[in-house]
């Protein structure tokens, strides 16, 4: 329809400067890209997206490495864990008492009393 519009002002005889300003305001809106520029655009986009790929790998196969190393401490960390729980135990059992005991020359309780008081202890 604007190229009918067009037309009839090139017909109604409009001087060659008129025209020309009226076919300059009618492209103003629109973006022409040629074949070249849309191509190197397609380019641009295909380099940016690689780019952007091998970025993505790479940053997954470094957090897949620092995982791998975390899981690894941890292991470790369970491992000296339970060690500590059974040297725990080891210090604690009867036998290493006694031998602490005769380490510091303690002397084994043989002669227990009792001490019985009547009445009440507490502060009423």
């Amino acid at each position: 329809m604007t190229k009918i519009l067009i037309i009839n002002k090139y017909i109604s005889g409009k001087s060659l400067d008129e025209k020309r300003t009226r076919v300059k305001t009618e492209n103003k809106g629109s973006i022409k890209i040629s074949l070249v520029g849309a191509g190197f655009l397609v380019v641009l986009c295909i380099i940016f997206m690689t780019a952007f790929y091998l970025f993505q790998v790479n940053n997954l196969a470094i957090k897949g490495y620092e995982v791998k190393d975390l899981e690894n401490k941890i292991s470790e960390l369970r491992k000296n864990n339970k060690e500590m729980q059974i040297r725990e135990m080891e210090l604690r059992s009867m036998y290493a008492i006694e031998t602490a005991a005769k380490n510091f020359n303690l002397l084994d309780s043989t002669d227990i009393t009792y001490l019985e008081i009547d009445g009440p202890v507490a502060i009423k």
